[in-house]
Order: C-alpha cells, then structure tokens, then sequence
C-alpha cells in the first residue's frame, strides 16, 4: 500500500511538530505545508524536502496531498477546514475546533454533507493517564461521580507571546473542559465563571490572567474549571495540571505536573516534558505521535476516530458560555452544540 501524503496548514510551533511526526513516519510521507506566510511556509517546506502553497485552494488543485493536518490558529480554523472539507479530504484539526461554536458547527456541518472524515486533536485523548482515568470511571470502579475539577496553569510568558490573540480558556483550558466531561462520562450543562486580570495587564497584555467557573453537569454533579498564564518563570514545568473526580465509591486523582524526571542545572530545576511529545532517539513519540498515527491509521483503514467530532463541539460550546458568563456576571447556561 502507497504511503499516505499528508499536507500540513500552518507551519508555526505546533505545524512543526506534526510535521515531525508525519516525517519519520514509515505509513505517511510529509508532501506539503501551507501557509499564508510566503516566508515561513517556505522555509519549513524547504526544511523538510515538501512543497509549498500559500492558500489551502491551491493545495487541492495541484493534488498536493490525500490528507491534511490544520496547525493554524483557532480563529482560522472555519475558512481552511471547510475548503479542505468540502474538498472531501481527511482532516485532523488542533485543538481547539474554534474560536467559537458558531464556528466549529460550520465546521462540523462541512464534514457532514461531504461524508469527510473530521478528527479534533484533542491530545488528551492520546495520555495514558487520561484515558485510565476515564476507562476506570466508565467501568463504575469509583461508583458513581459526585463533583470533579480540573485545570491547568502555564508560565506567563505563553500571555505574553499570545498577546491577547486567544483567550486562556481556548488556548489552554480547552484541555480541561474536554477532559471534565470525557472522563466523568457527563455534560456541563451551565457556568458560573469570573477571571481575575491583574499581571497581563500590567505587562501590556489585553487578557485575563486566569478563569475560575463552577459548573453544573447533566448526571447531577457539580465541579470547577480553572486555568491560566501565570506561572512565575522560575517555575520548573510549564504544564502545571490537576484532575480529580470524587465517586461514591472511590476518587480519581490525576496529576501531572511531574512527568518523572527533573533536572538541576546552574542552580535552576526543570521538568521536561516526557509524555506530550518528547524526542527520543531522535524521533518525537508520546501523545502527539499516538494522535498523528491514530488519524493516518483511521483514514488508511477506514476505522472510526476515537473522539467524536460531537465532543469537541461540546468543548467549544463549554468555553462560549463561560466567556459569556465572564462578561455578564451571572450563570450561563450553555448552548446547544448538537448539528440537526
């Protein structure tokens, strides 16, 4: 069997790491970049022997590739996923599906009418942790939920470099929000949420330093969504993350903020990723390599996705409310994220 030409859109930090990934791949050959910046898609596709396109359009005339993988930002999700949906090509979207339901249901409805396969890389789904998690709860073994949280925090310097482009909800509590419902086996259904804005600000940065919400879930529960940029530099990990789901029979109790190994050097600790995508003999595996491969192996074969497009819309639906809630002050409800 051919290897599978896989084209990747965006060719910023996350573009780059896919591009690792379908490189060393022995299934999938890296057959093009995309980006709107002449310079920096130039450039990659160069670096890695691959073709170039400025626009997703002219990718699907020339046939440049069976596949796509979309790195871009959330706000230009909508436009490229739709012309490569519409177009009838696989596609696996980063996280999040966008930057806002109206959006991402645009997005969902293209996969649909078009029969296109459509995977929202959520890069939990793909953490062993996570998926035990979730496994150990849907087989009853802590009885049944009655109140979860979950949340991360980053260093700032990620506030910075957003600039105020993406909210810390979408840029990073998008992970949370998912990882709640997925293992918890329940929808939120309402949000209370307030955000606290004092060090962006006082770096000139238009955003909210962090996001508290309590919320409401479909199976009775109650819970906490938290997340932010502010991490003091000195902090040795810039993945400062915690789950925890309290049954009526036992817990779950999640925490990675310690992926096993810690460094000392020059008198400053540090904690390197060791499951999200880390380099090992030269090669990116973890997470991300289990992502990328699961989307190649699903399309070659023909077998369905692990995650529903249905619960990444679910997510996006989450975070709407809970900007909305930050803007009026006041439990939000959140809306219905279901394609009819």
């Amino acid at each position: 069997m051919s290897k599978l030409k896989i084209a990747i859109v965006g060719a910023g930090y996350m573009g780059l790491l896919h591009a690792q990934v379908v490189a060393a791949s022995p299934v999938a050959e890296l057959s093009a970049f995309v980006d709107p910046n002449a310079a920096t898609g130039s450039k990659a596709a160069s670096d890695f022997g691959a073709r170039y396109f400025r626009d997703a359009t002219t990718a699907l005339t020339a046939n440049a590739a069976d596949a796509y993988i979309v790195a871009a930002p959330d706000t230009l999700h909508e436009d490229v996923c739709r012309t490569l949906l519409d177009a009838g090509k696989p596609v696996l979207l980063e996280k999040p599906m966008a930057h806002d339901l109206s959006a991402a249901k645009a997005i969902a409805r293209a996969a649909e009418r078009n029969g296109a396969r459509l995977l929202v890389g959520h890069i939990l789904r793909f953490d062993p942790r996570y998926c035990e998690a979730a496994a150990a709860v849907k087989s009853g073994r802590i009885g049944e939920p009655i109140h979860g949280s979950s949340g991360r925090f980053t260093n700032r310097e990620v506030g910075l470099r957003m600039n105020g482009n993406s909210s810390v909800c979408f840029y990073l509590g998008v992970h949370d929000v998912d990882a709640l419902q997925w293992i918890s086996g329940s929808d939120i259904i309402a949000v209370y949420s307030r955000p606290v804005a004092k060090l962006m600000p006082s770096l000139g940065v238009r955003s909210e330093d962090a996001i508290f919400s309590t919320v409401e879930l479909s199976n009775g529960m109650s819970g906490q969504l938290y997340f932010g940029w502010t991490l003091p530099p000195t902090v040795p990990t810039g993945i400062w993350a915690r789950t925890e789901i309290i049954g009526t029979e036992g817990m779950i109790d999640l925490d990675v903020r310690d992926h096993g190994l810690r460094i000392l050097s020059r008198g400053q600790w540090s904690q390197p990723d060791a499951l999200h995508w880390p380099t090992v003999n030269g090669r990116i595996t973890g997470d991300l390599f289990e992502e990328v491969h699961h989307f190649i192996s699903a399309v070659r074969d023909d077998t369905p996705f692990v995650m529903p497009v249905g619960d990444a819309l679910r997510a996006v639906a989450v975070n709407d409310a809970i900007l909305r809630s930050v803007k009026s002050g006041l439990r939000e409800p959140v809306e219905d994220w279901h394609i009819r």
